[in-house]
């Protein structure tokens, strides 16, 4: 059986893929999993209510909810705060369970003929237009999201088994933690093949007979790291990753002690290597170096202030990255101002090293061959 998170994770890493879902190797506690799930329980419980009861809001019901997670309460506040259901809702759903045979036709959800399953967040319609929700827990929001396969799947599902006759799909990812979404809109034409490039997905998964472990930026959240074979490989067992014992404990502390004084050596000569030849990819990731302008405090402020922006604006500009300065200008509706921020830099820029996504290489190597220049 089948689902875009279990594509997801074999297309991450194969190896976390076969310890998850064919070896059942139980996944370690993640904070961020479980935020994600109580925060998906709550509003499921919340949106039944506004059916049942015809309301778009009920803000004394939301508001006796209750978390044992200061994040999850946080971010519940929020949510509840700023929505409220649609005024034309048609046919709507909440966690709704879908599942599909090999021949692609609607079966139950735990049927043995079960071969790819999806649970949809939220739905509903608005005349010929379906909308779909998806709730997003994490801190990280993408600027645009592109037609990639799993909204694709789930437009495919709800055209094939709940709103045939839909000509628009509206497809939301709603941050909870920013109260903002990020929206793709498809059409019928879009939804064309999907079951082949699942099939494909699939047998890629079913042909594999080694399930190779793929190092990158996904470590450490597969939920199985404690067994990997690569951690094994880099001497560290798993008493000392999963410590659980006081005497293990004690291990797992002294070494990290010794872990930190043989990182601080190899980073020296991979910092080395680095300078002289380039970018070391590592997965998904690549090991290189990085710029970050210095810039002069003083002269910053003043041109802030010139460009008509409140002192009450400035301050939380100025412990921020270039990267943060950028957006929160762009904000601000001052992105014409960033120009002549990034001209007030003192000497050179600094450079550090760490991972990087795989796709910024190339950047890297263009910003190192510019500042050379």
């Amino acid at each position: 059986m089948y689902s875009i998170s279990r594509i997801d994770l074999y297309d991450r890493c194969p190896w976390a893929y076969k310890s998850t879902y064919l070896d059942k190797v139980p996944r370690e506690e993640d904070e961020s999993r479980d935020t994600g799930l109580e925060l998906h329980g709550l509003i499921q419980s919340y949106l039944n209510r506004l059916f049942s009861l015809n309301l778009q809001t009920d803000w004394s019901w939301a508001q006796a909810q209750h978390s044992s997670s200061k994040d999850v309460a946080e971010v519940w506040e929020r949510f509840y705060n700023v929505f409220s259901l649609p005024s034309i809702l048609q046919d709507p759903g909440v966690e709704r369970k879908l599942a599909f045979s090999r021949s692609w036709e609607l079966c139950d959800f735990f049927a043995p003929e079960t071969y790819f399953r999806m649970v949809i967040d939220f739905h509903f319609r608005q005349n010929s237009l379906a909308v779909v929700r998806d709730w997003k827990s994490s801190r990280l929001m993408p600027v645009a999201v592109d037609k990639n396969l799993q909204l694709l799947t789930y437009a495919w599902g709800l055209c094939k088994a709940v709103y045939p006759d839909a000509q628009e799909f509206f497809l939301q990812l709603y941050f909870l933690r920013y109260g903002i979404t990020r929206d793709v809109l498809l059409t019928p034409e879009d939804l064309t093949g999907i079951p082949k490039k699942l099939e494909e997905k699939i047998a890629k998964i079913e042909e594999d007979t080694k399930f190779e472990p793929r190092p990158g930026s996904f470590c450490g959240l597969c939920g199985v790291s404690a067994h990997c074979p690569v951690i094994a490989r880099s001497l560290v067992p798993r008493e000392f990753i999963a410590p659980a014992t006081p005497e293990e404990v004690q291990k797992a502390a002294e070494k990290l002690l010794a872990l930190r004084v043989m990182a601080k050596a190899i980073t020296a000569r991979l910092k080395s290597w680095a300078s002289i030849k380039g970018p070391i990819p590592v997965g998904d990731q690549v090991y290189g170096p990085s710029f970050t302008d210095s810039l002069d405090t003083e002269k910053v402020v003043q041109a802030l202030l010139d460009g008509g922006l409140e002192r009450e604006e400035i301050w939380p500009l100025l412990s921020v990255s270039k990267t943060a300065l950028k957006s929160s200008l762009k904000k601000l509706k001052k992105r014409d101002l960033l120009d002549l921020v990034m001209s007030l830099t003192v000497g050179e820029p600094e450079t550090r090293f760490d991972f990087k996504k795989a796709e910024l290489v190339s950047d890297i190597t263009s910003e190192k061959t510019q500042i050379a220049a």
